[in-house]
Order: C-alpha cells, then sequence, then structure tokens
C-alpha cells in the first residue's frame, strides 16, 4: 500500500514535530539561564514534570486516531467525523482537568516530588509551573487536532504550526531576557506559543475541505459510545506513556 517513499515522506515530518515540541521547555531552560542557577533549575524541575503531562496528553490523542483512522479505513465518513468530535471533548475535558489541578496545587506537587531542593529553586519551579499550567488546554486541542491530520497522512501541517510555536517561544524569551523577567519571562511565552498552536491547529481541523474535519454538533454533543471506544484505547495508551516518563521524574528528583 505504501512505497519507501511515501513512508519518508509521513514519517520525517512527524520527526521533527517530535524533537520540536520538546524543544520549547529545552529552550525556555538555556534561555532562562541569565537569570541564575535558581531559575535554571527551578524551570528543569518542571519541564522533567510537563514532559510527562505532554507524554500523557499526545498518547491519548494518538489512541483516540486510531479510531478515527479505522473508520477511515471502512469508508465511513461520517462515522471518523464523529469521533474526532468525541477526540476533541475526551482530551480537552482531561486537559482541563490537569489544568486545574497543577495551577491550584502546585506547591503541593512540587515540594512532593522535588521538596529537598533549596527554596529558591523550588519557588522558580512554583512561578514556572502556575503559568505553563494554564497551556495544557491548548496543548489537549494541539494534539487532537495533530493526531488528526496525520491519520489523514498530512503530517507536514503538523510540522509547520509546531515550527511556528517554537519561533513564537523563542522570541517570546529574547523579549523576556531584554525585561529581564526571570521565570515569568520564559513561562508566559511558552503559554502564548501553546495557546497560538493550539488555536491554529484546530481552526485547520474545521476545515470541511479535509477527509475528516471538526463539525460544531460533533464536538459539542454528547456520545458515549464513541467516547467509550476511543477511550478504550486512549487510556492504556496514555498510561504506558505516562509511566514510562515518570520513571524519570524520581531520578530528577534524587539529583534535585
Amino acid at each position: 500500500m505504501f512505497s519507501d517513499k511515501d513512508l519518508r515522506k509521513l514519517i520525517a515530518p512527524l520527526v521533527i514535530e517530535q524533537i520540536l515540541a520538546v524543544l520549547v521547555g529545552t529552550a525556555d531552560t538555556v534561555m532562562v539561564s541569565y537569570a541564575g542557577e535558581s531559575a535554571i533549575s527551578g524551570v528543569s524541575l518542571v519541564d522533567m514534570f510537563a514532559y510527562m503531562v505532554i507524554t500523557i496528553l499526545t498518547a491519548l490523542a494518538t489512541g483516540g486516531a486510531v479510531i478515527v483512522s479505522q473508520y477511515l479505513g471502512n469508508k465511513e465518513q461520517e462515522n471518523a467525523n464523529r469521533a474526532a468530535g468525541q477526540l476533541m471533548v475526551g482530551t480537552l475535558l482531561a486537559s482541563g482537568v490537569v489544568c486545574v489541578i497543577c495551577a491550584a496545587l502546585n506547591s503541593q506537587i512540587l515540594h512532593l516530588l522535588y521538596g529537598s531542593a533549596e527554596e529558591s529553586v523550588l519557588q522558580a519551579a512554583e512561578t514556572y509551573m502556575f503559568i505553563t499550567a494554564f497551556s495544557f488546554p491548548f496543548l489537549g486541542i494541539y494534539n487532537s487536532s495533530a493526531a488528526l491530520f496525520r491519520s489523514m497522512k498530512k503530517t507536514n501541517m503538523t510540522m509547520y504550526v509546531s515550527l511556528l510555536m517554537n519561533v513564537i517561544n523563542i522570541a517570546g524569551n529574547a523579549i523576556g531576557i531584554v525585561l529581564k523577567a526571570g521565570v515569568a519571562g520564559v513561562a508566559v511565552p511558552t503559554l502564548l506559543s501553546r495557546a497560538v498552536a493550539g488555536i491554529v491547529m484546530t481552526a485547520l481541523a474545521f476545515n470541511a475541505k479535509h477527509e475528516v474535519y471538526l463539525k460544531a454538533k460533533n464536538v459539542f454533543c454528547r456520545n458515549f459510545e464513541m467516547l467509550r471506544r476511543i477511550l478504550k484505547i486512549a487510556i492504556p495508551n496514555a498510561i504506558e506513556n505516562g509511566l514510562f516518563a515518570l520513571g524519570r521524574v524520581p531520578v530528577t528528583s534524587i539529583v534535585a
């Protein structure tokens, strides 16, 4: 069904996109170095925890996209669109819950994971985590929309939006450095870049010209059977990937 050339066209942008997704947190750590060791350490600690959250959200979206791909393979266009809408709902709800927990309990979570770290490091981490926690819902809708484009073999689209996210983040970090805004100076651009990427990606997913696209009626309706099918695949996938990422957190805690 697919030639080597087809696979390269599909995989290469996907690899680049994943590198760019991780680069957001890395850029924050590098560019906040001017603010001192505590700021670097605080951002690094949160970045490790955020990596776990991002991994889980990505796995949820990817698992849901499996259902969409199955419907596409069966030539069931309308069911594929319904599944896309329910995938968006499920991911948005999950990321919203994570956002509320991380924003409200950021201090408790960080003290639980990295309680032995210096107080100045924990203060920097709390600031960074509180601000970036509000980016999780945008990451949720970004990952859902990106998963839909992958199911349609349009990985170039997700790569370009991910590149845009990084450009906005790095430019914002540079402004934060000029203003000497410290940890907040890299946290706010991260929030803004993820918000823009999520909104742009979702807007593209609503385009009816695509093979699978979002419809308002499919997003805002309740289809528990469709949602159950999606979660049956997405949740085990998210737990598996989340546990793998969680294994890195205790190591970071020991180092802290």
